[in-house]
């Protein structure tokens, strides 16, 4: 099967989020299954391998009015040939996103990978899509570019990695920049509370959609999670499938990872552990400690990580018997609290406001527990990193966090961490609560648990097999 997938980013070449995560781990396990696999990048200006970069060719295309320059430069990694689309106009910037005419930018996207495929005679049994930077490429495709013979019948699926991020834009860009006639939009096939909405245009005219968790894909269809889109995607929901995300299990591995100051395997992970805690308590400015439990938080400070629990029970958390550690960056009116807290609670509490991806894999190998607990969250990949590590994940029951950890039952003894089911603090803190005394009066239950943890199985085979399953009932 010839698979060419269309994203914002994908990893070892750019990321952002996630979303690079997925793209650079599915196609590589798409691609070792014997399936012909291409990833179609912009070229950024931030991107890494660069000397892997070959040019290709390149050609002129429109973007509405605008004509417009593509070139495309081409590199193979792990089995996956991944193609550049370079316009320095659009690309030669810092950074991925947030720019006021990103949606121009990734028109021009859009078109670039359309009007490659014919250039570099790639002719696809699937185009996946991803997110709404690629999502326009559905209509584009069915309304303009499926009628050309080299076209063929090319079947087209459109991925929801997280439904709060749409694309809503005004709607005279439809012609504008797309050149789609507006009748497209007056009959609701891209049109969502008065905006062009590029996601409902690839849930309308994709031919099967699908998100990253089966939890996940249940609760879009509802009106607390859907964003507004609730109605459409129950319209589609037969061709709706939810498909958990994995980890590249070879990359992310306590075994191998530089990053770490000591590796450790399920093995000897009691033992390497302690001296990772140590490593870590010395780095961020805690004080050395071997029997205070640990806490982790690698995330974006916003609303959706569950950062307003976390503030609202910060006073009562400190003053319980442990440590907190925390890396990341996002609003200020979470970044200022928890500045305060750093203040007052500095034998307890290390703020680190960055994204360090060497201080992230340390702090996963080097805590107790890891904490997350999101309002949504389509699936989440850092407490798969947090199992993997050997820390013990605490979450709120939604989306992927439901689907991959597994909650602690004391009495038959199985579980991979704990989670609570309301998006409450008080509920948030009896769990942690519960977590404290397992780790403290119940040691051998508690390691049992890091085993559990650290044999579940995370990668991609099973939902690789899952993509492909949905990939040959469209063909």
């Amino acid at each position: 099967m010839r698979i060419v997938f269309a994203a914002g980013e994908a990893q070892p070449f750019i990321k952002s989020g996630g979303l690079a995560d997925v793209l650079g781990s599915l196609p590589k396990a798409l691609a070792a299954k014997g399936h012909e696999c291409y990833v179609i990048l912009p070229k950024y200006q931030d991107l890494k391998h660069v000397d892997q970069l070959e040019y290709v060719t390149n050609f002129y295309l429109w973007v509405g009015w605008r004509r417009c320059y593509c070139g495309i430069y081409k590199a193979v990694w792990d089995g996956v040939t991944y193609f550049f689309v370079d316009n320095e106009q659009y690309f030669r910037r810092p950074g991925l996103y947030g720019y006021d005419d990103d949606y121009e930018r990734f028109a021009f996207y859009d078109f670039a990978v359309l009007e490659s495929l014919s250039r570099l005679d790639i002719i696809p049994d699937i185009l996946s899509l991803h997110d709404w930077q690629a999502a326009m490429i559905a209509p584009l495709y069915k309304e303009r570019y499926a009628y050309y013979d080299f076209y063929g019948n090319v079947k087209v699926t459109f991925t929801i990695h997280n439904i709060a991020y749409q694309g809503k834009a005004d709607s005279y860009l439809v012609q504008d920049l797309f050149g789609l006639d507006n009748y497209l939009y007056y009959n609701g096939n891209l049109r969502q509370d008065g905006l062009l909405n590029m996601m409902k245009a690839a849930i309308v005219y994709s031919d099967a959609i699908t998100t990253v968790s089966p939890t996940y894909a249940k609760e879009i269809l509802t009106d607390a999670y859907g964003e507004g889109l609730q109605s459409v995607l129950n319209m589609r929901r037969y061709d709706l499938y939810g498909i958990l995300n994995g980890i590249d299990t070879e990359a992310i591995n306590p075994a191998t990872d530089p990053q770490l100051a000591f590796n450790f395997d399920a093995s000897n992970v009691k033992e390497m552990k302690a001296k990772n805690k140590e490593a870590l308590q010395k780095e961020v400015g805690l004080p050395v400690r071997p029997d205070v439990p640990l806490i982790g938080i690698v995330s974006r400070l916003t609303w959706q990580k569950g950062m307003d629990l976390i503030i609202n029970r910060f006073e009562e958390m400190m003053k319980r018997d442990i440590q907190l550690v925390i890396l990341g960056a996002g609003d200020a009116k979470y970044e200022d609290p928890f500045k305060g807290f750093a203040g007052y609670h500095n034998q307890k509490f290390s703020l680190n406001l960055k994204y360090d991806a060497g201080l992230a894999q340390r702090i996963y190998g080097s805590t107790d527990m890891f904490l997350m607990p999101s309002l949504f969250e389509p699936c989440g990949l850092s407490q798969m990193m947090a199992l993997r590590y050997g820390s013990v994940p605490i979450v709120r029951e939604t989306g992927g966090l439901k689907d991959t950890v597994f909650p602690y039952n004391e009495y038959d003894d199985t579980g991979t961490g704990f989670s609570f089911a309301n998006y409450n603090a008080h509920e948030m803190m009896d769990i942690i609560d519960y977590a404290i005394s397992v780790y403290k009066d119940h040691r051998d239950a508690w390691d049992r648990i890091v085993q559990r943890g650290m044999h579940e199985k995370l990668d991609w085979d099973k939902s690789s097999d899952e993509y492909l399953k949905v990939f040959r009932s469209l063909l």
